[in-house]
């Protein structure tokens, strides 16, 4: 199939269904679904697989594509977040981008996303509409936003105030992903961010201990400073 194409039209949407069939990997789907936690219908492509076929499609009018609003399985509305990575313009982005966020599904979803071509200054200017989200997956989005950027200037101010918001939180994907982001502040802001853990006991309780936990799972932490993290589970 031609997937670089000038404008995509609803009648390709059949055929591309068809093309993505092809790569059906069907001994794969049980373990696969099994890991993404979807509901979804799910071709269980390899990445590889689906990488390619991302890069062709934005080799032509990739936001045509996006417009088609494909969502009939977990591959489909994977390839519309990879193809957002294109995006250079922030406005265009948003845009889009609204409209992935009633689409994602799993965890998979948010983590597959980057924004390397958007200023970490608009990325950040996302971060707080997600996190007051009532959708999961919006929520861990905003979070994930925060750990990608974690290392730009300032940014460690607000993860470590934004970690209030969440005192109430529960869903399992956002304390995950809560988790990842605290423990990555611990390992490369150590001084700063366990001052924090001890000034501030509101902090989620879930939250704390799973950062503890991925700290101390870390290759980049002696032996003694993952002893030393224990005094900080609650």
């Amino acid at each position: 199939m031609n997937l670089i194409k000038d404008v995509w039209k609803d009648e390709d949407v059949e055929v591309f269904r068809q093309y993505l069939d092809n790569f059906k990997n069907v001994e794969k789907e049980a373990w696969a679904r099994r890991i993404l936690q979807t509901q979804l219908p799910l071709l269980a492509l390899k990445t590889k697989t689906m990488d390619e076929i991302v890069r062709a499609i934005a080799k032509g009018n990739y936001t045509s594509f996006l417009d088609l609003r494909l969502e009939g399985s977990y591959e489909e509305i994977a390839i519309y977040g990879k193809l957002l990575t294109y995006i250079k313009d922030f406005e265009e982005l948003k845009k889009y981008l609204e409209v992935y966020k009633e689409l994602m599904e799993n965890w998979a979803h948010c983590d597959l996303l980057n924004f390397h071509l958007i200023e970490p200054k608009d990325l950040l200017s996302l971060v707080d509409d997600c996190l007051y989200d009532k959708r999961v997956f919006v929520r861990r989005l905003g979070l994930f936003i925060l750990f990608i950027l974690l290392k730009e200037d300032g940014v460690l101010d607000r993860v470590l105030k934004r970690m209030l918001w969440l005192e109430e939180e529960n869903a399992y994907y956002v304390i995950m992903m809560s988790g990842w982001l605290l423990s990555e502040a611990i390992i490369l802001y150590e001084e700063r961010s366990l001052d924090y853990l001890k000034t501030h006991p509101q902090l989620n309780k879930k939250i704390v201990n799973k950062a503890i936990q991925k700290c101390r799972e870390s290759r980049r932490l002696s032996v003694d400073k993952k002893e030393m993290l224990r005094a900080y589970k609650r």
